[in-house]
């Protein structure tokens, strides 16, 4: 592969995006690809039903039919790429199913990477293969770039992957479409100012339903960036480091040499998180716990007499509300999924149905539920400390690091394909043509 050593960071990543093929990637990597992109089609095929994206799906036939892209569940529908995009990434975290990283930098591969990719390579004629590397390359950057924000922009109000998603789609669809190093370098450029997404409905108690038009928007501008880069549109090539630019208008805290650090050798997709719960990723380490306590000493929700929860600052900035008002909110509340696993089996995404919100036991225990702080530095990560207290005044603790679908505790392809053919549900003769296709055996 070419130097990548002077140039600006979008210089860099369009360089590494150009020069990338197949045979410099990993087997596994690669298959962490498939995964991502297979466990992301199942989410849109779940997602893809409910209000919010009925919604955007209608304002995208209304803008944006008769294109090249088909959408899965939908027969006979096709779209441009921007609105092939922008409805399956809101599709794909339309109810907290789709992948991520660990540890969390604010980047959603399958939403914001993996299906704009797939648009486009459906609307350019692209093989499996190439689509693959596309993948691969749009997450090393993405990955990268969320990494080096340090997760900050969100303790100023923005939702993390609205602002990355746009660079990973861009640098995927960029290159799917042969644009030149030049122009995956302007394709950032105006990514960066396509950029956005505020945590207003996590503060505000109300209006959840935004937070899954934040990805699909993410998708869609990606694309919308490569397009007008392969029309000669330029944009400034210092989008990601430079004065005003994307660190420094989003970040009060960075880490600039992670932006390139180890790119080409050093595989970020190796970070890789895939979910098997519908709520935020903060809720899926006590969720596994208390779900494994109630499996090993046999006790139900009406059982529980309180519970306490230390976890990252995060977790108790922006996951501790117990006043949801709609279901994506709850699934935003650790007390909220916790009370509710208690009770329902979280692995089953109907679990979280509206009529959870006036589930008297949930609510109840929800209530006693107290949230800290980890004490001794243990203030970042997913990790956490659980004490159930039962009626009978049992004592339960556990400290739990990670959970089934982190990179120590990787979901196999058969369970990856099993949980995208779940969520299928009545389409799950399209979804296992998927899989044969993209993660043969």
């Amino acid at each position: 592969m070419a130097d990548r050593s002077a140039g600006t960071v979008a210089e860099t990543h369009a360089a590494f995006a150009r020069d990338l093929s197949l045979h410099d990637i990993p087997p596994h990597v690669a298959q962490l690809a498939r995964h991502c992109l297979v466990d992301a089609l199942g989410c849109a095929m779940f997602g893809r039903q409910l209000p919010w994206s009925r919604m955007i799906l209608a304002e995208a036939v209304e803008t944006g039919s008769g294109g090249p892209c088909e959408i899965p569940g939908e027969p006979g529908l096709r779209l441009h790429p921007p609105q092939a995009a922008l409805a399956l990434g809101a599709f794909c975290h339309a109810f907290e199913l789709d992948s991520l990283r660990k540890p969390g930098a604010g980047v959603h591969a399958g939403a914001t990477v993996a299906l704009p990719a797939l648009a486009v390579a459906q609307a350019v004629g692209a093989s499996d293969d190439d689509l693959i590397a596309a993948i691969v390359a749009g997450c090393e950057t993405m990955f990268r770039l969320g990494a080096a924000t340090l997760h900050t922009p969100e303790k100023s109000g923005f939702h993390a992957p609205g602002l990355t998603g746009p660079f990973g789609a861009a640098i995927a669809c960029g290159r799917l479409m042969g644009l030149s190093a030049t122009q995956l370098a302007n394709a950032q450029g105006i990514a960066g100012s396509l950029a956005s997404g505020l945590l207003a409905f996590a503060a505000s108690g109300q209006g959840g339903m935004v937070k899954r038009l934040h990805l699909g928007r993410a998708a869609e501008s990606g694309v919308l960036a490569a397009r007008l880069a392969a029309r000669g549109f330029e944009a400034p090539h210092a989008v990601i480091e430079g004065p005003y630019g994307f660190l420094d208008a989003f970040c009060s805290d960075t880490a600039p040499d992670l932006l390139t650090q180890g790119l080409g050798t050093n595989w970020a997709l190796e970070t890789l998180c895939l979910k098997r719960y519908a709520c935020h990723i903060t809720a899926h380490a006590p969720v596994e716990a208390l779900r494994g306590m109630m499996a090993d000493h046999g006790f139900g929700g009406a059982a529980i007499a309180e519970i306490s929860l230390q976890g990252s600052e995060k977790l108790v900035s922006h996951h501790a509300g117990k006043a949801p008002t709609d279901i994506g909110l709850a699934q935003y509340s650790a007390p909220f999924v916790l009370a509710l696993s208690a009770y329902r089996d979280p692995e089953d995404p109907a679990a979280f149905s509206d009529d959870a919100l006036t589930d008297s036991g949930i609510l109840d225990l929800m209530r006693r539920i107290t949230v800290t702080e980890r004490p001794g530095g243990g203030a970042k990560g997913w990790g956490v400390d659980l004490t159930v207290v039962l009626r009978d005044g049992t004592r339960l603790t556990e400290t739990r690091d990670s959970f089934e679908g982190t990179p120590e505790r990787p979901l196999s392809g058969e369970q990856v394909c099993g949980k995208a053919m779940r969520l299928a549900g009545d389409d799950a003769a399209e979804m296992e043509a998927l899989c044969r296709r993209f993660l043969p055996r």
